[in-house]
């Protein structure tokens, strides 16, 4: 996923596990070598999952190279090793970084796309996604800025290579936000607050018009409207209901 140079060391390394290590990095550990062999080193180091002595090197080749050949490159693997090692923080900086020194380079696809990632890992964390934790009630900030990235790199670069996954991840996130509106609903719903779930179901057929959650929020609409004595909205409600085909998965 390396652009170029690394393309086939990403997918080595997406296999492997990642290695404990200290989060002090300690420059002195790393040997006087040339960036060429700095960066050797990286790259095999990062195949093997030990994505933290990857990031030392890599770290390192940045202070003593900073205007080198492989700076550009340095700073991609920077992303991505940081990514793999769940530092969001730092993955957030180095994108920045790089976008910001950057601003015209032929690898901006690459890191929207890795910015997208970044934003869906923070929305939970390594136990939470073992465990199989339902995370679509928590804080959306984190989804709402991976949907732009990704929403970014499709209209941006339509023929990148991770369009394709991009777009994927991106109808994920909606129906996660879908979900997260949807539990609202019910929430109000369950507490006799119709007009507020009525305004949740709302958010649903607005914005996430083609999840799953659309036909459930018009039905609920519906029932509401009707509870509340407002026949014309009920009424229009059905009506979209019986026109439309909904999205069923």
């Amino acid at each position: 996923m390396f652009k170029k140079i690394l393309m086939p060391f990403m997918v080595a390394a997406a296999i492997a596990v990642t290695g404990c290590s200290s989060d002090k990095v300690e420059k002195d550990a790393v040997p006087d070598l040339s960036q060429e062999a700095l960066h050797a080193k990286a790259r095999q180091m990062a195949a093997s999952g030990d994505y933290a002595k990857a990031r030392e090197y890599l770290e390192a080749l940045d202070s003593r190279y900073p205007f080198g050949e492989l700076t550009d490159q340095v700073q991609l693997d920077l992303i991505y090793v940081n990514y793999k090692s769940r530092k969001s923080a730092e993955t957030t900086a180095a994108i920045e970084r790089f976008l910001r020194l950057n601003p015209n380079s032929q690898y901006t696809d690459y890191v929207l796309y890795m910015k997208g990632l970044n934003e869906m890992q923070k929305h939970g964390s390594l136990i939470q996604d073992f465990l199989g934790f339902d995370r679509s009630q928590k804080d959306p900030q984190n989804y709402f800025d991976g949907y732009k990235a990704f929403k970014d790199l499709i209209e941006r670069y339509p023929n990148s290579p991770y369009a394709a996954d991009a777009y994927h991840r991106l109808v994920y996130i909606k129906t996660q936000l879908a979900k997260r509106e949807w539990a609202i609903a019910s929430y109000y719903q369950e507490r006799g607050a119709l007009v507020s779930a009525i305004r949740h179901c709302q958010a649903i057929v607005y914005t996430y018009y083609d999840t799953e959650y659309c036909e459930k929020a018009y039905k609920l609409m519906a029932e509401d409207f009707k509870k509340l004595g407002l026949q014309l909205p009920a009424t229009n409600a059905e009506k979209v209901i019986a026109a439309s085909t909904f999205e069923k998965k």
